[in-house]
């Protein structure tokens, strides 16, 4: 993987992170309001575990980054 090396792409990863962690909470709603139907369980689990990908690539970037 190839760290980004200006503030713009730097900047992107803060907004990616922002979208990441909104994609995250709309899925646990998602998953809330579907009452413990399988079919919306096994979805939602199945795109969280993107979303955990996705949280290990950009948001820890983006978190060492601030530091």
């Amino acid at each position: 993987m190839i760290e980004p090396t200006d503030k713009a792409q730097w900047a992107n990863l803060n907004k990616m992170k922002g979208i990441i962690d909104r994609l995250e909470k709309l899925l646990l709603d998602l998953n809330a309001l579907g009452q413990e139907m399988p079919i919306v369980e096994k979805n939602v689990r199945a795109m969280m575990s993107f979303i955990h990908a996705l949280k290990f690539g950009i948001s820890d970037l983006a978190e060492i980054k601030k530091k």
